[in-house]
């Protein structure tokens, strides 16, 4: 039988063309990067300032790592349809470089693998790990469009510095002010990250706390979660901390002072969300400073 008869001749030995492996880099991508790489690396700076040994320490920050992939691919899952709707081109599940099977896969076993390698630790560790997982995904499951979505943020910051600690030998427990501070930069870096998506985020019906009220009250939540930070800081931290608390509690008052003031003037902000983040930044060296020195 001539080829020509039957259209094209089917060539032997060619297979058909499988969807290539996704990359850890877009998996990553997807989990929201920049603040699962901070708070990968705070949680290493934390394990490094309580004294955790060394062993300890590389658990905890690959279980943290871990913990934040999850959190922050189960946002995007969660999200997926109205970013479709916003034609987030950027997002990986949404241009189709991350199949949607695939990163609840990656998001069940990352949890797994938080929570097996925190209770290797100890069953300390692995309880602060499941409440900083717990409080995720609350947040992503449907308290960020409620009052109550500051919620989440406060007891996840405040439970990462209890697990980390958690890790010393024999497990100890942070003091209280590092709770308090833990649980401010959370609920601050909550008004902060909304900033960019706001208005796009009411539009969908998300109507989380920051989402509820005036840029005015952003603006003043900003300055005075931060100085609650800082006073708490300088105050617990002691005499001996303060070379380092002090002029780390000024500049982040500093920072979100002029991130207020970016509220007040810029209906799109950008700026707020940076300064906001690098007063959190801060805050966080201050805290380091200060259980170094204790």
């Amino acid at each position: 039988r001539s080829p020509r008869q039957h259209g094209t001749p089917r060539v032997r030995g060619r297979r058909r063309p499988t969807r290539p492996l996704v990359m850890p880099l877009t998996i990553l991508r997807a989990s929201h990067p920049v603040p699962t790489i901070a708070v990968t690396l705070l949680s290493f700076f934390l394990a490094f300032a309580f004294g955790v040994p060394l062993g300890n320490t590389v658990v905890i920050v690959v279980a943290v790592f871990f913990n934040q992939i999850a959190i922050g691919l189960s946002n995007d899952i969660v999200d997926v349809g109205r970013d479709r709707r916003a034609k987030r081109a950027d997002k990986p599940l949404v241009n189709g470089a991350l199949p949607l099977r695939t990163a609840w896969i990656v998001v069940v076993a990352s949890s797994v693998l938080s929570l097996v390698l925190s209770v290797l630790v100890n069953p300390w560790v692995g309880l602060g790990q499941a409440v900083f997982l717990l409080s995720g995904f609350a947040y992503n499951a449907g308290l960020k469009a409620t009052l109550w979505s500051a919620v989440p943020y406060a007891t996840g910051f405040a439970a990462l510095p209890a697990l980390v600690s958690a890790g010393t030998q024999p497990p100890s427990w942070p003091g209280w002010w590092v709770l308090l501070v833990g649980a401010s930069l959370g609920v601050g870096a909550h008004f902060a990250n909304v900033l960019p998506d706001a208005e796009s985020d009411r539009a969908e019906g998300i109507r989380g706390l920051p989402q509820r009220v005036s840029p005015d009250v952003t603006a003043g939540a900003l300055v005075a979660l931060t100085t609650l930070s800082a006073v708490v800081l300088i105050w617990q931290g002691g005499a001996s901390a303060r070379w380092v608390t002090v002029p780390a509690g000024v500049a982040a008052v500093v920072s979100a002072s002029a991130a207020a003031l970016f509220v007040l003037r810029t209906p799109a902000p950008v700026w707020p969300f940076r300064l906001s983040m690098i007063a959190a930044g801060l805050i966080a060296i201050g805290l380091l400073g200060a259980l170094q020195g204790n």
